[in-house]
């Protein structure tokens, strides 16, 4: 059933926020916010220039916009140029895969949020860069797609909730993979600690 990982991880992540997480984190409201919103709005849509688009998706985008805005110039170019490599290996993806659906064993957007995941880690450092960036990037790689299909009459819906899975599991994949490096770089600082004062 397409959605099901969509809302059960979005749901999951609005619960955790609202009653786990610390009242004095100051991420909790916004996130929490940002998860209701996408929920609620994931079930409209509308029709621009020939073509249907998930309100959620829009508003994931422009959510997403909104977190570079305060970059300086230099590290805003290049979240640019990171955003623009994920956008384009979406849409060749896509293309690829409707040209020759061979290659594709398992299901299509676990392979996508795989790949989205995978280039938001690499070319970012900060968590928050890596999961902004590939919501972007993926969207814009749908939307490019879309156009594309368009060309040749073919209607493609843009942030159907099949993406919308694929959105939710990049951003646990980028979330697990973020955790991995965290808890590295604190087990290398505790032996650094005890290897310092061993020598003192």
């Amino acid at each position: 059933m397409t959605g099901f990982v969509f809302f059960g991880l979005a749901w999951a992540g609005w619960i955790y926020s609202t009653f786990i997480m610390e009242k004095t984190n100051p991420y909790r409201f916004p996130i929490a916010a940002c998860l209701l919103v996408a929920i609620i709005l994931s079930v409209f849509k509308i029709r621009f220039l020939g073509l249907d688009i998930s309100l959620a998706t829009l508003f994931l985008l422009f959510i997403s916009f909104f977190t570079f805005i305060k970059l300086p110039f230099w590290k805003l170019l290049y979240c640019t140029i990171g955003i623009f490599i994920v956008s384009s290996a979406t849409a060749v993806f896509y293309l690829m895969s409707l040209y020759d659906p061979v290659w594709i064993f398992i299901d299509q957007q676990i392979l996508l949020s795989f790949l989205g995941a995978c280039l938001a880690v690499l070319l970012f450092k900060e968590y928050k860069a890596r999961v902004f960036s590939a919501i972007i990037g993926l969207i814009q790689g749908d939307i490019l797609y879309a156009i594309i299909l368009k060309n040749f009459s073919i209607d493609f819906p843009i942030g159907s909730f099949a993406f919308l899975d694929g959105l939710a599991l990049t951003c646990v994949f980028i979330t697990i993979w973020s955790g991995f490096e965290y808890l590295q770089t604190t087990f290398e600082h505790k032996n650094f600690q005890q290897k310092k004062e061993k020598q003192l």
